[in-house]
């Protein structure tokens, strides 16, 4: 039994399939199965998966036609073929690096469902790091309750035996739902037995080419050719390090000013309120005793003088008109 089943599922994707699968084999831990998950394919692709199958035996091709969505319950089905105590998923123009596979490996040891760092090319060809932290329960709710997300299908992995007790799996994504990963995440998170843990270490390049929809499937290669080639040097990955680093600490002081000015802005508020409760204190609640008694004297002055009068004053009124009659 393998350690790793490695799963893509892939579409219209032709040419960089070729160095999503590159980036498998480059893996540090090379004890996996690959399973490469048609969703209706052309006759390029099926070309492409069977030449690398025929040099490895790892790698198995499942054919299926085109299914709803993204084709989410083909990689149901090829799961039911899976051997490895892990399953780990690549998107099929992205990319690893080398030790990808055996930082999931580790983190899974004591965990059922978790992620690296999500890392991301921007539409300036910049590389952009998403935290996350699936140890917080404030940031496992909001993935359960909120459209967010903050890593994507090539950095998630989970134990084979944990995707087993789910209730269903991977299944086709509501057409109102917008994000099929997001769909199936929520399934482990939603298991309270799930340990879910989040690894803040740089493993894979998501190329984000659905941002540049004009791209050729060769311009999609190159670049992903690009990156491959950048994240298999050890410099590269030094400097995505410190970027990440750099780039977190600067987003911490921001947050911690930010911090500071809703601090001075409460306390400002806090200061207006007690200004008014002050205001209350001092002068509404004496002002409105004081009136609340000049209305309390008033209504004895009516009780006590004013209504006998006016009744002793109809009386005489009515006597007088009686006697000129």
């Amino acid at each position: 039994m393998p350690i790793a089943t490695v799963l893509i599922p892939t579409h219209n994707h032709v040419e960089p399939l070729r160095h999503a699968i590159f980036s498998v084999q480059e893996q540090t831990l090379q004890d996996f199965e690959l399973l490469i998950v048609g969703d209706g394919v052309e006759d390029s692709t099926r070309t492409i998966v069977c030449d690398f199958a025929a040099k490895d035996p790892r790698i198995r091709f499942f054919d299926f036609p085109k299914g709803p969505r993204k084709g989410e319950i083909h990689r149901h089905e090829a799961l039911h073929h899976a051997s490895g105590r892990i399953v780990a998923y690549l998107g099929d123009d992205d990319c690893w690096m080398p030790d990808h596979l055996e930082t999931l490996d580790a983190l899974l040891l004591d965990a059922d469902f978790g992620h690296t760092m999500h890392v991301s090319v921007t539409a300036a060809s910049e590389l952009v790091a998403v935290p996350a932290d699936l140890e917080n329960p404030e940031f496992r709710r909001r993935m359960l309750a909120e459209l967010f997300n903050c890593f994507d299908l090539t950095f998630a992995g989970h134990t084979l035996a944990a995707y087993r007790r789910l209730p269903e799996g991977w299944r086709t994504t509501p057409p109102e739902f917008p994000w099929t990963d997001l769909y199936m995440w929520r399934q482990f998170l939603n298991e309270p037995w799930c340990r879910a843990r989040s690894a803040m270490i740089p493993t894979a390049i998501c190329t984000n080419t659905h941002i540049r929809p004009r791209l050729s499937d060769e311009a999609r290669a190159d670049d992903l050719a690009y990156w491959r080639a950048e994240a298999a040097k050890p410099e590269f990955r030094e400097r995505l390090w410190r970027t990440i680093a750099r780039t977190f600490a600067r987003e911490s002081v921001w947050y911690e000013i930010q911090g500071i000015a809703q601090s001075i802005q409460i306390n400002e508020q806090q200061a207006y309120l007690d200004e008014l409760l002050r205001v209350k204190r001092d002068w509404y609640e004496p002002e409105l005793a004081r009136l609340s008694r000049a209305l309390e004297d008033y209504l004895r002055v009516k009780a006590e003088w004013y209504e006998p009068e006016l009744a002793r004053l109809k009386a005489a009124l009515e006597e007088q008109g009686l006697q000129k009659r």
